[in-house]
C-alpha cells in the first residue's frame, strides 16, 4: 500500500511552489485516511495506548518490587510515577515549541510510538530500580507527544462545531486505558509473570504505529488534486483579527474527489490560496507562559487538568496498597477493583463533549469537579469492600466527566491569543498533568508510608486540593462563566423585585 512518506512541515509550501497541474495521484484510502473520523479514531488509539503502558504496572509493581527485595514499597512506586512525570514535564517546551515551528504531526506521532516500545522492553528486561526509573522517564517523554502533537492534529482537522464531541472522543481513550489495563496486568503477571504485561503492550502498539502510519493531514490533500472540506478551528483562528468567522457561512462539506480541468484546477489554486495564513509572532516557551495565564479559558483548563491529575497521582501508589493491607487482595483482584470503577467512564468523555459543545464547558466542568469531593472520605470507610469500590467509581467517574471539556476549553482560549496554537495549550495541559501528577505521587507515597494513618491523610489531601480547584472553573471556565450568569440572574431578579412594589405605588397613587 503506497504511504504518503513526504515532508509533512513543507507539504502546503510544496502545494504553492508546484506547478497545478502536476497533481500527484492520490494514495489508496485517501477518503477513509484523511476522514475526521479516522484521525480522531488514531489519537483516541494513541491516548489508549498511553494510558494502557502507564497503568498496566499499577496493580503489579509494588509486589515486583517486594519480590526483588526492596523495601518502603511506596515510597519506592510513587518516585517510578514521579519519573514517568519528570519525562512528560521536560518534553513538554521542546516539544510543542519545534512543533509548533516546524507543523511536522504524523512523523513524530510515528517516532513516539517507537520510542515507547524501546523503553517498554528494557523497562521489563533490566532489574536495577535506577535503570526502570530512567525508563519509566522515556515513556513520559513519548506521552507527551500523543497529548500535543496528536491533539493539534484533531484541531487541524475538525470543524470547529464538533471539536468539543471530537475532542471527547480522543479523550475517550484514557479511560479505555485506565479500565482495560489493570485487569490484564493482575491477571497476566499473576498468571504468566513479569515480562507478559510488557509483551502484551508491545504488541497493541504495533497496531497503534499501522494506524499512525495510515493517517494523511488534510491540509495535504490539494497535493492530490482533491477539495478540502469546511475549515476547521486552526483555520478560523488563524484569520485576520477584524475578520468575523460568523459574518459568513462556512462551505459544506464536498465529497473528496478528483479535481479535473481547467476550472477545478483554478479553484484549487483558490483553496490553497485562502489557506494561507499571515505569519504569527513566534514567541519563546516562557512567553508563551505569559500569554496563557492571561486566557481565562486557558487557565480553567489547566487548573482542572492539574487537580484531576493531584487525585490520580495520589491514587496510585497507594491504593493497591490500600487493598492489600485492609482486604487482603492479589494483583489481579486488584486490577477488576479498577475496572469495576472505571468502566462507567467509557462514555463519559463522548457525552460531556457533546454537552459543553451544546451548552459550554462551564456546565459540566465545574459541577463535576464539585461532586468529586463527598466520596473521597468514604475511601476511609473500611466495612464494606463493595461499598469502597462503589465510592470509588463515582468518585473517578466525576472526575472523567469533569476532564471531558478540558480539551475544548484549550482549543477555544487559543483561537483568542496572537502567536498561541491548540500545540501550545495542549501542552500547557500536559506541563500541568505531569506536575500535579508528580506532587501527588510522591506526597501520597511519603504520608501512606510514614504517617499513622496515611490513608487518612491522601484522603483529605485530595479533598481539600480538589475542592479549592474547584472554585476555578466556576469563576472562570467557558463564556460568560458560571459566575456571571448567576450574578446576571441576581441582577435581573433584584431589578424585578424594585420594579413590583414601584408599580403597587403607583397603582395605588392612581385609585
Amino acid at each position: 500500500m503506497p504511504i504518503d512518506d513526504r515532508n509533512e512541515g513543507r507539504s502546503e509550501a510544496n502545494s504553492e511552489s508546484a506547478p497545478l497541474n502536476q497533481v500527484k495521484n492520490p494514495p489508496i484510502g485517501v477518503k477513509w485516511r484523511s476522514s475526521t473520523w479516522y484521525i480522531t479514531l488514531v489519537v483516541a488509539a494513541g491516548t489508549t495506548t498511553d494510558a494502557l503502558t502507564y497503568n498496566i504496572v499499577v496493580p503489579v509493581l509494588p509486589y515486583r518490587l517486594e519480590a526483588l527485595g526492596y523495601s518502603n514499597i511506596s515510597s519506592l512506586t510513587s518516585w517510578l510515577f514521579f519519573s514517568y512525570s519528570m519525562g512528560i514535564f521536560l518534553a513538554t517546551f521542546p516539544v510543542a515549541y519545534f512543533f509548533h515551528k516546524y507543523p511536522y504531526r504524523r512523523v513524530p506521532l510515528i517516532v513516539g510510538v517507537l520510542l515507547l516500545e524501546v523503553s517498554l522492553v528494557l523497562f521489563m528486561a533490566i532489574r536495577p530500580y535506577w535503570v526502570m526509573v530512567v525508563t519509566r522517564f522515556m515513556q513520559g517523554a513519548c506521552s507527551t507527544v500523543v497529548w500535543t502533537v496528536g491533539f493539534a492534529l484533531i484541531c487541524e482537522n475538525v470543524e470547529e462545531k464538533n471539536m468539543g464531541r471530537q475532542i471527547g472522543f480522543a479523550v475517550s481513550g484514557v479511560s479505555i486505558g485506565t479500565t482495560i489495563a489493570p485487569p490484564i496486568g493482575g491477571a497476566l503477571y499473576q498468571h504468566l509473570g513479569w515480562y507478559s504485561p510488557f509483551i502484551f503492550c508491545i504488541i497493541v502498539l504495533f497496531f497503534d504505529l499501522v494506524g499512525r502510519i495510515l493517517v494523511i493531514e488534510q491540509k495535504d490533500l490539494p497535493l492530490y488534486g482533491i477539495e478540502r472540506g469546511a475549515p476547521t478551528i486552526n483555520e478560523i483562528s488563524q484569520r485576520e483579527p477584524d475578520s468575523d468567522p460568523q459574518a459568513s457561512p462556512a462551505k459544506d462539506l464536498i465529497p473528496l474527489g478528483p479535481i479535473s480541468g481547467a476550472a477545478t484546477t483554478s479553484a484549487t489554486a483558490s483553496n490553497i490560496h485562502e489557506e494561507k495564513s499571515p505569519p504569527s509572532k513566534a514567541l519563546s516557551p516562557w512567553g508563551v507562559l505569559k500569554v496563557l495565564a492571561k486566557q481565562p479559558r486557558g487557565v480553567t483548563g489547566i487548573c482542572v487538568s492539574f487537580a484531576i491529575g493531584i487525585l490520580l497521582g495520589a491514587l496510585d501508589p497507594t491504593l493497591t496498597l490500600r487493598i492489600e493491607t485492609v482486604w487482603n487482595k492479589d494483583s489481579a483482584f486488584v486490577g477488576l477493583v479498577y475496572l469495576a470503577a472505571t468502566a462507567p467512564t467509557f462514555i463519559c468523555a463522548p457525552i460531556t463533549g457533546h454537552l459543553a459543545d451544546k451548552y459550554g464547558s462551564q456546565w459540566v466542568m465545574a459541577p463535576c469537579l464539585f461532586f468529586v469531593l463527598p466520596w473521597l472520605p468514604l475511601l476511609l470507610l473500611t466495612n464494606s469492600l463493595a461499598g469502597f469500590i462503589v465510592y470509588f467509581a463515582i468518585a473517578n467517574t466525576m472526575g472523567s466527566c469533569a476532564f471531558g471539556p478540558v480539551g475544548l476549553e484549550l482549543a477555544m482560549a487559543a483561537r483568542g491569543a496572537e502567536g498561541i496554537s491548540e500545540i501550545h495549550q495542549f501542552a500547557a495541559m500536559n506541563l500541568a498533568f505531569s506536575i500535579s501528577t508528580a506532587i501527588g505521587s510522591i506526597v501520597a507515597g511519603q504520608m501512606y508510608d510514614h504517617l499513622k494513618y496515611g490513608w487518612g491523610a491522601t484522603m483529605w489531601f485530595c479533598f481539600g486540593f480538589t475542592a479549592v480547584s474547584s472554585i476555578v472553573p466556576f469563576c472562570l471556565g467557558g463564556s460568560p462563566t458560571l459566575l456571571q450568569i448567576v450574578l446576571r440572574r441576581h441582577r435581573a431578579n433584584k431589578i424585578k423585585e424594585d420594579r413590583v412594589p414601584a408599580e403597587g405605588s403607583v397603582a395605588t397613587e392612581h385609585a
